[in-house]
């Protein structure tokens, strides 16, 4: 279990990180929240497509909904690399 300090200290850097993300989406609006404690107890996101994005977007109905991927390009490159050498091992037998 984490000590109380610690957990403020986590709780005012996540709260200040959600303010900076209000101001950057929102240069000309006011805060969303006038207290920084609210910051910290709501959700507060950007909802661009980077941060957006998710691998496996299937929705709830996922039985219903065509899949969807969208890998990481670290994992996309990893995933190529395995494809490239199945291809080889192939070409050699």
């Amino acid at each position: 279990m984490r000590p109380t300090a610690e957990k403020r200290h986590l709780d005012y850097t996540k709260a200040i990180r959600k303010r900076r993300i209000d101001h950057e989406i929102n240069p000309d609006f006011p805060d969303w929240y006038n207290n920084l404690h609210q910051y910290s107890k709501n959700k507060i996101h950007c909802s661009c497509p980077l941060c957006a994005a998710k691998t496996n977007n299937r929705g709830k109905r996922g039985a219903f909904w065509a899949p969807s991927e969208n890998w990481k390009i670290s994992d996309r490159r990893k995933l190529d690399e395995l494809e490239y050498q199945e291809d080889e091992e192939l070409t050699l037998e």
